[in-house]
């Protein structure tokens, strides 16, 4: 039996979030291990499905964002705190490295990611001077043979991360609409798209087939299930059950107090383009020449056709 879905990325992310929560490392790090759940809004959703709640906000759950389309940082003090760090299924207060040096071989390190290929390579991007939570786990997952756990939607699909990261590098940019950043590609990953998760959940094969959209729908991936009846009918109910799941909002960061290079950085709210404020908060209509107006009836650098879709990337 063959089905078609067609997630948006909140979709994905909700479906991606539940196969992690039911991977068996996650099952061995509860038993033995800690279970860190580092900063993303993808692990947003991951710690609500592992801690059973609704209370964190997955677009506060992370300090790197793209968001207002761009590159972007969130406010230290209006973020949800992170990481989550559970010993033994228990919540506990510890740092990373707190965690790491209890050392358990069963301790995995959960860290989205922003690209991903074909040859199952994830990357990540890094704007901190000392490369963040790469920079804080990095030597301890690689040197020890730690796993590193990586939910991604294929959204972030590209051809190869190891020449996306080739290509980035916070220094070498002359140039950032938004914040400067450099890469990593994660090693000891176990990568989970929405293809894994529709394996591990539901016990079938699946094919990413399509992208695209436009609206609440920019990013979409249309996927292809296949195998027995009885499996292919799981993967239906469980895509069905999470059809609906809200877009995801925009959170971002105080351009005036940013601190990496980027255009914009050290500006008003005032002095932005229409486009970088908080446009979350506003519709755009186009005029009968294409130029873009918000609700509050000002005008949108730009027309409609050099304009993106203000909707979730």
């Amino acid at each position: 039996m063959k089905a078609a879905f067609t997630l948006i990325p909140s979709e994905s992310r909700r479906l991606i979030a539940k196969g992690v929560a039911a991977m068996k490392e996650i099952k061995d790090a509860r038993e033995g291990g800690y279970t860190i759940i580092c900063g993303g809004t993808t692990n947003g959703y991951v710690a609500q499905e592992i801690l059973g709640v609704t209370d964190i906000a997955p677009q506060k759950y992370t300090a790197g964002t793209i968001c207002n389309r761009v590159l972007c940082t969130t406010d230290a003090d209006k973020r949800s705190p992170f990481p989550i760090i559970l010993y033994k299924g228990n919540r506990v207060s510890k740092s990373i490295p707190e965690a790491l040096n209890d050392f358990h071989l069963k301790t995995v390190i959960i860290k989205g990611a922003n690209a991903i290929d074909s040859k199952g390579k994830a990357g990540i991007i890094s704007s901190g001077f000392d490369g963040g939570t790469m920079g804080a786990t990095l030597g301890t997952a690689v040197s020890q043979g730690l796993k590193y756990i990586v939910p991604v939607g294929l959204e972030k699909f590209v051809p190869s991360v190891e020449e996306s990261c080739s290509w980035a590098g916070a220094k070498t940019l002359d140039y950032s609409m938004g914040a400067d950043f450099g890469m990593f590609m994660v090693p000891n990953a176990v990568v989970v798209t929405e293809l894994e998760a529709l394996r591990i959940l539901a016990g079938v094969n699946s094919k990413h087939v399509a992208s695209g959209g436009i609206g609440e729908c920019a990013g979409a991936v249309v996927i292809i299930a296949e195998g027995h009846e009885d499996s292919v009918k799981k993967a239906i109910s469980i895509v069905e059950n999470i059809k609906g799941e809200p877009v995801l909002p925009g959170f971002k960061g105080t351009c005036k107090t940013c601190r990496y290079k980027c255009i914009y950085a050290d500006k008003d709210e005032s002095s932005l383009p229409e486009w970088l404020r908080d446009i979350h908060t506003h519709s755009f209509q186009a005029d009968s020449g294409g130029r873009l107006f918000s609700d509050t009836g000002q005008l949108s650098q730009g027309k409609m056709a050099s304009a993106p879709s203000a909707g979730k990337r």
